[in-house]
């Protein structure tokens, strides 16, 4: 079962998520897409902190959905590369899914199949080019989260990924709202 602070933390990133799209110009449809968004991450999040598994159905399901709506919902990636809805969500999904499932494959990684499905939805929500900020932060905010955990307990321990990820692309997004 997840933890009380847990779904408090996590409702507030989606009201503050939420709050700051509105603020960036964002119409209520647009903010209310990216705030499901942030629900999403954040669910993710904490059942990968939970239970250590990113279920597909959460990750691979919700990827044509995303797409669903970006063509509902114009103007809902920040910086686009093209004028065409459908480029920035795939391009973003390619360039991640590409960049963690090259990691998988490499021996003695701890990477599982659920984080490279996770980083095709990231690329996908984020978009291209977020998404290179969205991988660079979660995974700065992962490599700082395990510096920090191995310092205090002096034992080796892997943290999820998930965590980390989701709150790079949340972190992300909102700088690149304000651009």
């Amino acid at each position: 079962m997840s933890s009380k602070p847990a779904i408090s933390l996590a409702s507030i990133s989606i009201l503050v998520f939420c709050a700051c799209s509105l603020w960036a110009g964002k119409n209520l449809i647009q903010s209310g897409i990216l705030c499901s968004f942030c629900a999403l991450l954040s669910l993710i999040a904490i059942l990968d902190h939970t239970n250590h598994k990113v279920p597909n159905k959460f990750t691979l399901f919700p990827i044509p959905i995303v797409f669903i709506l970006s063509y509902l919902a114009p103007g809902i990636f920040e910086l686009p590369v093209t004028g065409t809805w459908w480029v920035t969500p795939l391009a973003g999904s390619l360039v991640t899914g590409i960049i963690f499932a090259t990691c998988y494959y490499i021996p003695k990684t701890q990477l599982g199949g659920g984080d490279v499905k996770l980083a095709l939805l990231i690329g996908c929500i984020s978009g291209f080019p977020v998404c290179f900020a969205s991988l660079f932060l979660g995974l700065l905010i992962f490599i700082l989260r395990q510096a920090v955990t191995q310092y205090s307990r002096k034992i080796a321990s892997m943290s999820p990924l998930a965590p980390s990820l989701s709150v790079g692309t949340m972190i992300s997004i909102l700088i690149a709202q304000q651009i």
